[in-house]
């Protein structure tokens, strides 16, 4: 037989396998060494995050944890803030409702014009009393009209009454801080009070408005064993005393629209409250000493 082109069979080297470096008895080949640098690569990345990534990842974690505890003290803080903030207000607000209340009690000064103070609401019911006094008179016979002087300070017959402060003795015995819990326990060796008898006359429109006009003044007042009476409470009880009349063709007629007005005296005693000063304010019991 005859071969043609390049075709050598029977080529000796041609089904001769390929031959790898061998490494401890083992053949290095493809598969053997793609198996050792997958492993190598294990080897390394793990030897990498050991060395490298876990202590960065460590340190991560310790900044994190210190950076969450700064703001929760920065939270903390604010709190506190807020809270302090909260508190200086509340403070302020109690200081100032002190102040109010205290402002409703007397005060030195107060204390010492109470007097006056109580003329002048006595003598302000008087506005106008001339006028009506004129008016009703008008209405009166000749013989009212001549002796008007006489009857008033005979007979005290006032056809328009004025009114008038007639008492304002202070109590000296009643007054000082007081401890008899007659406001309470609680006022107690905190407050104090100047009392003082007072008597006043007027009609009865009259005796009304000084009543709630001393309501009205600045000092914190009180009334005790308050009183009212007819006249000055000698007189007996009789709607006809002190009123005018004539005998005509011998029969008794009270004159229509020329009676006097009545009289109330009113006695009562005023107690006026006002907190202790510093020198009288009790001082506190010392700290006992600690046993030895």
């Amino acid at each position: 037989m005859t071969a043609g082109g390049d075709f050598l069979p029977n080529e000796p080297n041609l089904d001769t396998e390929p031959s790898y470096p061998v490494v401890f008895g083992i053949a290095l080949t493809p598969t053997i060494l793609g198996i050792l640098l997958a492993v190598g690569g294990i080897a390394l990345a793990a030897y990498l995050f050991v060395s490298l990534v876990q202590p960065a990842l460590e340190k991560f974690n310790d900044l994190k944890q210190k950076v969450e505890a700064k703001e929760a003290q920065v939270q903390q803080a604010a709190e506190i803030a807020k809270q302090v903030a909260e508190a200086n207000t509340n403070l302020e607000a109690a200081k100032k409702q002190r102040t109010e209340v205290l402002n409703l009690f007397s005060n030195e000064s107060t204390l010492n014009t109470l007097l006056l103070d109580l003329n002048r609401q006595v003598e302000t019911r008087n506005a106008g009393v001339a006028k009506l006094e004129q008016d009703r008179l008008a209405a009166c016979p000749a013989w009212v009209r001549n002796n008007v002087q006489a009857l008033r300070k005979d007979n005290d017959i006032e056809l328009a009454r004025k009114a008038s402060l007639k008492d304002f003795t202070p109590d000296a015995k009643a007054s000082g801080i007081i401890a008899d819990s007659a406001y309470g326990s609680l006022v107690n060796n905190k407050l104090k009070r100047q009392v003082a008898n007072v008597v006043f006359e007027g009609n009865v429109n009259q005796t009304q408005a000084i009543f709630r006009n001393i309501e009205r003044l600045q000092p914190f007042l009180v009334f005790k064993d308050v009183k009212i009476v007819v006249g000055d409470g000698t007189q007996a009880t009789n709607s006809n005393i002190n009123r005018l009349f004539e005998i005509r063709n011998g029969t008794f007629q009270f004159l229509t629209n020329c009676q006097p007005e009545q009289k109330l005296t009113t006695t009562f005693k005023l107690e006026a409250l006002s907190p202790l000063t510093p020198e009288e304010a009790p001082k506190p019991a010392p700290t006992p000493a600690p046993a030895k």
